[in-house]
């Protein structure tokens, strides 16, 4: 809806002293019945108003409360209740930027690379435009007229964020959008603009791994979902991207575990460290990969999962791992997808972690990299696996071996073997449990993952012992 101050401030209710509608402005004192907007208004805003109208008429007087976070209390305990109050269906600021075709082609361009990379440019070109009181074309139009203003304004933009203490890929990231749209325009910005301590990254020097005693406070403080998250991140080194992209639109599905089954209506792995494969589609360096899963983390998984499934949720190869919380009543223009947002991902994360813990999410899938590479210094896994299982594409060896499409069946169970042999470094929590209960898992774990022929081998093996101890008995 147009803002225009004609009826910026429009508040329409029923008063009960009055037969008709009207509309109250700043002033109090000016009530125009409903019928006489016509005279009030211009014509151009006259199908605008009358929408606004029928939205609002025979709606409560809600002026004393707040438009975005309006609740009612209910009468059963301290539960609240969501009133469902009429949204300013006003376009979004990416919307706005977006709907210039100059702008949707640039963002277009940058997406067919990085869907990521166009949506973090976008954001701070309009930022960086909103600081100056500018629209992207108007940049764009005083770049390509006068080349000299235009960097002058990027280094003064420089000087200005870092006066404000801004971290320095915070200023690069900002300074790179800006060089992008204006390259868009053939506009190459030649002079070196510098950033002090460009490569140092304050926000991350005093940050740590988490202990094991912590590792374990971490996952008491997590609810399910959380749970999963943080397990599929320390424990396979999945990004937060793959377990749900940035809007929302794809993640990591079901059909991407090949080890899960339901088994009487209840999840289950087929194998104790099971396979997670990642497409390319949600693959940072644009390649398909695998990782594992470690046993404790498969449990935490597990739990979510058989979770949705009491609660009527129906798990089918496209369905989400991590799904929409049943409890969201609302989720703007995400409504009606099966998967749910990176933001949504990082902040079930940050929820657990504080305020006990100040680390940033991406601190679990370091976990996940140091503690390999512990396993590597002792001999458990090679080099070019650990790197394989972060995602990255590796050395130029790894591109003749590991890279390839699909891999031999040899290599998968190499792969998998190593992995085993390492878990013991990434299930920190776990090595403080009672070593009969850690046996008898790691029993059934071998007995699940064993072939008909070898569990019948075993099953005549059991037979022969009982047998003998039967008769030593029976001669005493």
């Amino acid at each position: 809806m147009d803002r225009s101050p004609h009826f910026y401030n429009i508040l329409v209710t029923v008063p009960s002293s009055r037969g008709f509608p009207y509309c109250e402005f700043a002033d109090p004192s000016l009530l125009v019945p409903a019928k006489q907007l016509d005279s009030v208004f211009t014509p151009s805003y006259d199908d605008t108003i009358r929408q606004f109208l029928d939205t609002k008429l025979n709606t409560a007087d809600t002026r004393h409360t707040p438009d975005e976070d309006r609740y009612k209390r209910s009468d059963v305990g301290n539960m609240t209740e969501r009133l469902e109050t009429a949204t300013k269906n006003e376009p979004s600021k990416k919307s706005r930027l977006l709907a210039n075709p100059d702008i949707r082609r640039w963002h277009d361009n940058l997406a067919r690379g990085s869907t990521n990379t166009a949506e973090v440019r976008l954001r701070k070109l309009g930022k960086f435009c909103e600081d100056h009181g500018m629209t992207p074309m108007q940049l764009a139009e005083l770049a390509m007229r006068d080349q000299k203003a235009a960097t002058d304004l990027l280094e003064d933009h420089v000087t200005q964020m870092e006066g404000q203490g801004k971290a320095p890929q915070y200023i690069k990231a900002t300074i790179t959008s800006v060089k992008s749209w204006l390259y868009h325009w053939d506009v190459e910005i030649r002079r070196k603009i510098r950033i002090s301590n460009v490569d140092s990254t304050p926000t991350l020097q005093n940050e740590r791994v988490p202990e094991a005693d912590e590792l374990a406070e971490l996952f008491s403080r997590a609810g399910l979902r959380q749970g999963a998250i943080m397990a599929l991140m320390s424990k396979s080194g999945l990004r937060p991207e793959v377990l749900g992209n940035h809007d929302a639109t794809d993640g990591l599905a079901i059909k991407d575990m090949p080890d899960l089954a339901i088994v009487q209506g209840l999840a289950t792995f087929a194998n104790p460290t099971p396979k997670i494969n990642v497409r390319r589609t949600l693959s940072k360096a644009g390649h398909s990969y695998f990782t594992f899963l470690t046993g404790m983390g498969a449990k935490r998984v597990l739990a979510y999962l058989n979770d949705r499934i009491l609660r009527g949720d129906v798990l089918a190869p496209e369905s989400p791992v991590i799904a929409p919380s049943h409890l969201t009543r609302r989720r703007g223009g995400n409504e009606g997808k099966r998967f749910v947002t990176t933001a949504v991902i990082e902040k079930d994360v940050r929820d657990a972690m504080r305020p006990r813990f100040a680390w940033r999410p991406y601190v679990l899938r370091a976990f996940f990299d140091t503690q390999l590479l512990i396993a590597e210094s002792h001999g458990r896994i090679a080099h070019d696996f650990r790197v394989f299982f972060m995602g990255h594409k590796g050395s130029i060896e790894a591109k003749y071996t590991t890279n390839k499409g699909i891999l031999p069946k040899g290599l998968v169970d190499e792969m998998r073997d190593a992995f085993v042999r390492s878990q013991e470094s990434l299930d920190l929590e776990g090595l403080g449990r009672d070593p009969l209960e850690a046996r008898r898992d790691e029993a059934e774990g071998r007995i699940r993952s064993m072939r008909p022929d070898e569990l019948a081998r075993v099953l005549e093996l059991l037979d022969d012992i009982n047998g003998g101890n039967t008769g030593s008995r029976s001669s005493r």
